[in-house]
């Protein structure tokens, strides 16, 4: 065989594998600057703040008796496994390990002064049987009282448990201490909140039946840039050992970030990040130690105005807001940041890595797969 012949069958071999590459890529990629939309076909058609979970086995699943076998390429009808209440609201936070699932219920009831009860979802079967009981959780400076009809006050558990390395869990929650008497300085945040809230952490080591007040991340003063207070909070460990909290602080005011050195005892003052009009932060570790926070912008810029309605007077799902993935390389204190999806419902999301450098991100009824090369850039 000559040497042409030779270079030519190389060069079509070459030409036959990227071909191949790319087209297998395909179908975990979308090749433009953002990735393909997927519409969950709901069974209801009414698929708002609602949440999603990722089971042992690697299954998704979602509200409506839905669920991804495939780390999100598809989704598909199920009836065998009821996860509806687990899912349904934003005030939920869920811990999987191989040998227990483990979900706890939003708003918490008081039993007696620092005394509180939550409902909680538990299986160590794979999920095969869930089982529902009741936690305590003790937090000494807690509210006198639970909210009244339609008033946002109380403890609320939100997002994330984490499992520390010494097997104590730790879990975000936000809320009102009784001390807590600062009225919201703006109106949008006047129509929900009694008084304005703090993110707090609690602790358990009887993996969940017991939680008990750790330490409070952030808790606003008087004059403080922030509309609701800190709320909404998200957690991860960083690969040093640092724990970072992201947390929203209204619809009009932007993303705070905390970190704390000594696994959650204290907290750094609450910083800027740069992420305005952030609500509901989604916040992990992926396997190469980039941080991926997925947080919604519902009232945005060129369409957010001040009006006797509000915003949210004027809000028709599924409205002009857009929700983000931002990626951080230096343990949050910058971020590079992508629009993901626009007109996005409620704007509040969750996101999964569910293979290397590569993200599920769920919001109201829209689904879909970002994959992030290493410089942060979505291909």
């Amino acid at each position: 065989m000559s040497n042409k012949k030779i270079f030519f069958w190389i060069l079509s071999l070459l030409i036959v594998g990227v071909i191949s590459v790319l087209l297998g890529r395909s179908w975990f990629c979308h090749s433009g600057s953002k990735p393909d939309i997927s519409t969950i076909q709901s069974m209801e058609n009414d698929i708002k703040w609602t949440r999603c979970f990722r089971a042992a086995d690697g299954t998704i699943y979602f509200e409506d008796y839905r669920m991804s076998m495939d780390n999100g390429k598809t989704v598909v009808a199920q009836q065998a496994i009821d996860v509806e209440d687990i899912n349904a609201a934003p005030e939920r936070a869920v811990f999987v390990r191989d040998d227990i699932f483990f979900a706890l219920d939003g708003l918490t009831k008081i039993v007696s002064p620092g005394v509180y009860t939550g409902k909680a979802w538990r299986s160590n079967d794979g999920l095969q049987t869930i089982e529902e009981e009741q936690v305590r959780i003790n937090v000494p400076e807690g509210p006198l009282r639970d909210p009244a009809v339609g008033e946002w006050y109380g403890l609320y558990v939100y997002r994330t448990i984490l499992e520390m390395p010494d097997g104590t869990w730790l879990m975000t929650m936000y809320g009102n201490f009784a001390t807590d008497s600062i009225f919201p300085p703006d109106a949008d945040a006047q129509r929900e909140l009694a008084f304005m809230q703090r993110t707090f952490i609690v602790t358990s080591t009887d993996k969940g039946r017991t939680w008990n007040y750790l330490s409070t991340v952030a808790s606003p003063n008087l004059g403080d840039p922030v509309g609701e207070g800190f709320v909404e909070p998200a957690i991860t460990m960083l690969n040093d050992g640092r724990l970072l909290c992201i947390m929203r602080s209204g619809h009009r005011f932007p993303l705070y970030a905390s970190w704390s050195e000594d696994a959650g005892e204290s907290w750094s003052p609450p910083m800027y990040t740069g992420l305005d009009r952030g609500c509901d932060p989604c916040l992990i570790t992926l396997q190469d130690g980039r941080i991926a926070l997925s947080w919604g912008r519902r009232f945005p810029e060129g369409w957010s105005i001040v009006s006797p309605e509000g915003d949210k007077g004027r809000f028709k799902f599924p409205g002009y807001g857009y929700t983000n993935l931002s990626i951080s390389d230096d343990g949050g204190l910058t971020w590079m940041s992508h629009k993901i999806m626009e007109r996005s419902g409620t704007c509040y999301s969750t996101i999964i890595e569910v293979e290397p450098s590569i993200i599920f991100m769920l919001v109201d009824e829209w689904h879909c797969r970002i994959c992030l090369d290493k410089h942060n850039s979505i291909i």
